[in-house]
């Protein structure tokens, strides 16, 4: 009941009493694909989802997909300097390494293998799309908290070709090119490169350099497309990634004495056939592989005591990802079936360096994770299709092993096995004059690490051996979500709104438990997040019969609770999670010129200080930075541009010890054809 009464007290509230976030637009895209696998009307499903669209992204400041889904879908992020960065929707804590996360990241419905989110740029995107909640049912491990598909850009017309260049604060350079669209009768291509370099350290906030955060990165995407006979098509693509030179600053309190640098590739490809396989049926069969490699460099010997040393390589970690995606879709008038079959497999290596360059045992071995999963989605459109129902499940198999990892002998390589299933369903209703009702429940799930279900290791403290062992009879870590939202648009008014509640109950986490000289895993504890999502954008220019627009647009999420429970049977807030994110702001286009002021709002949340003796939790301050693009188009194909990051120079970070950069400005001009 108290739950209840919550939601209704807080849909009396003003939409704007929590706004966050940018809206993506006045008028919802014409389909989505990220909600049920196969294309449909974001206006008719029932999951919540937002996007992202082409033009708001142009209009973003920031180079990385971290600070588009930030400045545009109301979430929890983690940056570090030094090209590290990850996310957390709904209450989940960010997460920015490893195979194991609570959020999945695709690209065109595939993983996009990057676990590291700073490594996916921004250019040649046609859409984000930004599926809030659980979504296990049909897209396995990870989506827990919801599911970000990243969908490049796919021209089939007649040619088009843009160069750009610009130049920018901390003595920034950066360029772009593209080109695409079809050659001939049944090929079609589209080809993106971009390089971006900051030479100089940045500024703080506080008007103080941060040193050793330079960087370089350049990137690159290639699709051909070749229409086939009988109405089938191939598509061939794929994106490569590299950092060179990134600078690590480190904690801020060690000052500079902590510093290192590391080079990043990552790469993807895939191949898509898809057809008709009959009057109502449309199979696809995707195949892909990604790899992502870090090598990791320290300019200071030990941890505690650092001391100044020539740059040494101490790390590295390579991670591959291969798979293999086969989908069904039936359609018939007021009916979809969808049906499928996911194969996936993961590979982790990791090498650590003495100071000599000689190789040592890294902190962890190697690792493999092989998932075999196949699903099903149904969706009933009713009533003169006002009326959508959806239900669904996924049953996913799993083999993790750890594996046998040269100069590490501390530990016994092993293999174990799990299994779960992961249903959902959804109703989506339009009540009419413009106003829709929508609600989702579903499981979803995170698997256990190989680490935690087949590990096994051994090291001498005092003369005593301690164990660690793996635990193969571990569950994974499950959650329960439901939400329920209101949406209302009316196109004649340029206006739209939504806001949806939302409740997660997470079962099973997985903690370390020592027994004498022995430690392993078991399923205990349990984590609870609420809150409630809003999104308003109405476009003042439409209104008043302008042949200009002037939007106003608000995205945000308010947590009412976010909490997990601790051995001793206490609860403490989920660090790293915001009571409050709000991106909010006005955009204006005439045709000739276009501008966009956004500000984001993050309220305070909970981390731990591990500078302090005893490692206190402390709490985060409450910040509002501001952004504003102007971009002129003063003749056919040519625009100039002008971003101005953190306008108001606030000194604000989104990771305690690592402060963001203070007010900079980026000028570019871009020739289209």
């Amino acid at each position: 009941m108290r739950k209840v009464c919550t939601v209704l007290l807080l849909l009396l509230i003003p939409i704007s009493a929590y706004a966050a976030e940018d809206a993506p637009g006045v008028t919802l895209p014409k389909v989505v694909v990220t909600a049920t696998r196969s294309e449909d009307d974001p206006w008719k499903v029932p999951a919540k989802i937002e996007v992202i669209d082409e033009k708001t992204i142009e209009l973003t400041v920031g180079e990385t997909i971290t600070e588009q889904l930030k400045k545009n879908s109301s979430l929890n992020v983690i940056e570090y300097p030094g090209a590290l960065a990850g996310i957390g929707i709904r209450g989940f804590r960010p997460e920015f390494s490893g195979i194991t996360k609570r959020s999945l990241l695709l690209i065109n419905g595939r993983p996009a293998g990057a676990t590291n989110l700073a490594t996916v740029l921004s250019n040649n995107i046609e859409r984000i799309e930004v599926l809030k909640g659980p979504a296990s049912s049909l897209y396995g491990a990870e989506a827990m908290g919801g599911v970000v598909n990243i969908i490049t850009k796919k021209n089939t017309g007649a040619p088009t070709a843009m160069v750009e260049a610009g130049f920018g604060s901390f003595e920034t350079d950066f360029q772009r090119a593209a080109v695409g669209g079809g050659l001939g009768k049944n090929y079609d291509f589209d080809l993106s490169v971009r390089r971006f370099e900051q030479s100089d350290d940045y500024r703080m906030g506080n008007g103080e350099t941060r040193a050793n955060t330079g960087y370089g990165t350049q990137n690159g995407s290639l699709r051909i497309g070749l229409d086939l006979a009988g109405g089938w098509r191939m598509d061939v693509s794929g994106d490569l990634y590299q950092g060179r030179d990134i600078e690590t600053p480190g904690d801020i309190f060690d000052g500079d004495s902590k510093s290192g640098s590391k080079d990043i590739d990552r790469y993807s490809m895939d191949l898509t056939v898809e057809g008709k396989t009959g009057p109502a049926n449309r199979l696809s069969v995707t195949a892909y592989r990604a790899n992502e490699t870090s090598e990791n460099y320290k300019n200071y010997t030990g941890w505690s005591s650092p001391v100044p040393a020539d740059p040494y390589r101490s790390y590295d970690s390579e991670i591959d990802w291969t798979g293999l995606q086969i989908k069904d879709v039936y359609d018939r008038a007021g009916y979809t079936l969808i049906v499928g079959a996911d194969y996936q497999e993961i590979e982790k290596k990791s090498r650590s360096y003495n100071q000599d360059g000689t190789r040592k045992a890294p902190y962890s071995p190697d690792e493999g994770r092989t998932n075999r999963a196949a699903y099903v989605e149904t969706v009933w459109r009713l009533l003169d299709e006002r009326l959508t129902l959806t239900a669904g499940a996924r049953y996913d198999a799993f083999d993790v092993e750890t594996k046998k990892t040269p100069y590490k002998t501390d530990f016994t390589p092993n293999t174990e096995g799990f299994s779960t299933l992961s249903p959902r369903a959804g109703l989506n209703y339009l009540a009419g004059n413009g106003i829709r009702i929508h609600s989702t429940v579903g499981k979803a799930f995170v698997p256990p690490t190989a680490a935690e279900l087949a590990g096994y290791s051994e090291r001498v403290v005092s003369g005593t051996t301690m164990i660690t062992r793996g635990n193969p009879d571990l569950d994974p870590e499950s959650s329960v979500t439901y939400d329920v939202g209101v949406g209302y648009e009316r196109p004649e008014w340029g206006l739209a709104m939504d806001i949806t509640y939302f409740y997660t109950d997470v079962d099973d986490k997985i903690i370390k438990v020592t027994s004498g000289n022995t430690t392993t895993y078991r399923n205990s504890l349990s984590a609870e997040m609420e809150g409630i999502e809003a999104l308003f954008s109405m476009d003042i220019g439409t209104i008043l019969g302008w042949s200009r627009s002037l939007s106003v647009f608000v995205n945000s999420t308010r947590m009412l609770n976010a909490e997990e429970e601790q051995e001793d049977g206490t609860v403490k807030d989920i660090h790293n999670v915001a009571r409050y994110t709000v991106n909010y702001g006005v955009g204006y286009d005439d045709g000739t010129v276009e501008a966009r002021l956004h500000l984001r709002s993050r309220g305070r949340m909970k981390d731990t200080d591990w500078n302090a003796a005893g490692y206190p939790e402390v709490e985060y301050p409450s910040f509002t930075v501001v952004d504003l693009t102007v971009g002129v188009t003063p003749r056919k194909g040519h625009r100039i541009t002008l971003k101005a990051d953190n306008l108001l120079d606030e000194d604000y970070y989104e990771k305690k010890g690592y402060p963001k950069p203070g007010r900079a400005f980026y000028l570019s001009y871009r020739y289209g054809f």
